[in-house]
């Protein structure tokens, strides 16, 4: 039976972007580490002038902090710190100095600090022109050690805890209280591909998800310190044909990558992907992926399924580790995920008012970038490939224009895989050098092939190709010199 929708109370004014205030984050993607952090950051102005710190938004906390300038251990060396007597808006806290837990990863040693951040702010469908100087406490992070921390991906961490926090600033809490906002809901959309996201603090985005596909969850308090976390139910997990429980209480942590959990779950998930340790936890070769069990998880009698490159983590050029880690301090039953579940939906925190609105998690299939190898490529030579539409059954045409040697607009025909799985696409293409401006050229005796890949390259569409240049065999020219292979690589143009 489904969940009631937290949303009804008030659909009268939905929380969209069209009519509600709200603070804007870009998230980019960056590297994956075995630390179980999330990759996904946000760079924000703290400070006047404010001073650039790549932050973490973290629904698995309750602490928001930056890394201070005056701390000097091995792993705060590794950030970027903020210089609080570098800000002029800066003003100390009169609490001393104390010791903050972040849980399993062990202790932070902080001072309260109170300073403005530099956020996107729109209401009213205007955006501020400036950045909206929100006034925040924050713990500055005067020392921390190990190396979990010094892997970090970030100079800091934004909490959105599921409860109200004293201090220090809760920014979803504090925009809410303030009236700035109207609706306390951070809402994420992830596009792993492009290493590209958006979280919205107040409204959520319609365009970036399917909302014939909304799954709102009621949240499932845990209960003593971990009370802040955003639990819901899960009612069953499924790997393979193994089932590995039901009605676990199930955390949802955008300040995480990989599954963790208590020693019991997380040993039954790994016997069932491994198969009681047949297979390994690393791998080599991305085709060895296909051999490891899909996974299934049933939240509000939805099922996501999991394919093992989404739940495995590509850490270098060819190894791909399993994202499920024991994490100690955890109970025995107790499973948090990151990214590697929520790149794959759109996914929406919502704080309770109190009255009429419980606290919820919604869930909703992404509206993902597709790849596509129509639209108009530049080469390394400046030589402009436009592509036309694929057909049904993977043909196109389209022109190529060089303004090198082979001067002038060349048609283009070829063939693309019209049903590609992954994000990638194997193409095929030739181009006839009879120009279609002004004359042939009499010289020009050639034809060549291309093939290649479209895929997203650091973010970015690229084209890498090999290409045959044939040309006659002559008294001049004998067979085995009539033909030349060469690399070529376009890349889309904006």
């Amino acid at each position: 039976m489904n969940q009631p929708n937290p949303m009804d109370a008030h659909k009268s004014e939905r929380p969209d972007v069209t009519d509600t205030p709200f603070v804007e984050f870009t998230l980019t993607r960056g590297v994956l580490t075995d630390n179980g952090a999330t990759p996904w950051t946000t760079t924000i102005g703290v400070g006047t002038p404010p001073q650039p710190l790549r932050i973490m938004l973290d629904t698995g906390t309750v602490n928001t902090w930056v890394t201070a300038s005056s701390c000097t251990t091995e792993a705060c060396r590794l950030h970027t710190a903020f210089n609080p007597e570098a800000s002029t808006t800066f003003v100390p806290g009169r609490q001393a100095p104390t010791s903050v837990s972040f849980g399993p990863w062990g202790s932070m040693g902080v001072v309260i600090g109170n300073d403005v951040c530099h956020l996107n702010y729109e209401h009213a469908g205007q955006r501020s022109l400036v950045p909206f100087a929100e006034p925040m406490s924050l713990y500055l992070a005067v020392s921390y050690e190990g190396q979990q921390f010094s892997e970090l991906d970030c100079d800091g961490g934004f909490a959105i805890p599921s409860i109200p926090c004293k201090q220090p600033s809760a920014l979803l809490e504090e925009l809410k209280n303030q009236g700035l906002i109207r609706h306390a809901i951070a809402s994420f959309w992830f596009d792993p591909v492009r290493g590209e996201g958006r979280c919205l603090l107040g409204a959520l985005d319609q365009t970036l998800y399917d909302p014939t596909s909304v799954n709102c969850l009621a949240l499932k308090p845990l209960e003593g310190e971990l009370g802040y976390l955003w639990s819901v139910c899960l009612d069953q997990l499924q790997i393979g044909r193994c089932s590995i429980g039901k009605e676990i209480d199930f955390v949802l942590d955008t300040g995480s990558s990989v599954f963790k959990g208590g020693h019991a779950i997380i040993h039954r998930m790994i016997e069932a992907i491994t198969d009681e340790g047949r297979r390994p936890t690393t791998v080599t070769s991305e085709a060895d992926l296909s051999g490891y069990p899909m996974l299934d998880l049933t939240l509000g009698s939805v099922s996501y399924r999991l394919t093992p490159r989404q739940y495995f983590m590509q850490v270098g050029p060819a190894q791909w580790d399993l994202g499920v880690q024991y994490l100690e301090g955890l109970p025995d039953e107790l499973l948090v995920v990151g990214s590697v579940f929520l790149d794959t939906v759109y996914s929406a925190f919502m704080l309770g008012d109190g009255d009429h609105v419980e606290p919820s998690v919604l869930l909703a299939n992404a509206v993902q970038s597709q790849v596509s190898i129509s639209g108009v490529w530049v080469n390394e030579f400046g030589s402009v490939m436009e592509i036309g539409p694929l057909e049904a059954d993977g043909t196109f045409r389209g022109q190529y224009r060089s303004d090198t040697g082979a001067t002038g607009v060349y048609p283009v025909m070829g063939v693309a895989d019209p049903d590609p799985v992954g994000n990638s696409i194997a193409i095929a293409f030739t181009v006839n050098w009879r120009s279609l401006e002004g004359p042939p050229d009499p010289s020009w005796h050639w034809v060549s092939a291309f093939s290649g890949l479209m895929q997203i390259q650091d973010g970015a569409e690229v084209i890498n190709t090999l290409y045959m240049l044939q040309q006659n065999a002559t008294e001049s020219v004998q067979p085995w010199q009539a033909t030349a292979i060469y690399s070529s690589t376009f890349k889309r143009r904006p």
